[in-house]
């Protein structure tokens, strides 16, 4: 009798620590900290990855510095959000964060990169074909600030 006792509190016991390991293990996952935020104004709707930006404020996240990099990008009231992905990762130095724009063929305005000075990369999004790379050498790209919060 006390055999089958001390089992069932020792099934119990082993049930609470199992459960109280996932609680935390999950608690800890919600609580990640982003690797870099920033905060940009965009004068002009802009695409970026399938998703439309109008103009207005905006934050941009990043969570993770793994390729490939994803960022989530929402306005003030959270109406606006999109979640888009890098295609490529460059080295870069000095200078400031910037939001790189390209002009489309039909005059649309696109992302074509994120510098983020803070973590020494720049992260791609749209790159640039054969026929625009002749085209940047010339001329310089559009760029708002990126600033940092």
């Amino acid at each position: 009798m006390y055999r089958k006792l001390f089992n069932l509190q020792a099934t119990f016991l082993l049930a609470a620590l199992a459960a109280s390991l996932i609680l935390a293990g999950s608690a800890r996952a919600q609580g990640i900290s982003q690797v870099f935020v920033g905060k940009f104004t965009l004068t002009s709707t802009v695409h970026w990855g399938k998703g439309t930006l109008p103009p207005g404020s905006y934050t941009l996240r990043i969570d993770s510095t793994t390729r490939p990099v994803m960022a989530t990008i929402h306005n003030d009231r959270y109406t606006v959000a999109a979640r888009v992905m890098t295609r490529a990762i460059e080295d870069y130095t000095g200078g400031s964060n910037a939001l790189q724009l390209k002009t489309r063929d039909d005059g649309q305005l696109v992302v074509r990169s994120l510098v983020v000075a803070d973590l020494d990369m720049v992260l791609v999004f749209e790159p640039l074909s054969r026929r625009e790379r002749v085209e940047e050498a010339r001329a310089d790209s559009a760029v708002v600030l990126v600033a940092r919060k």
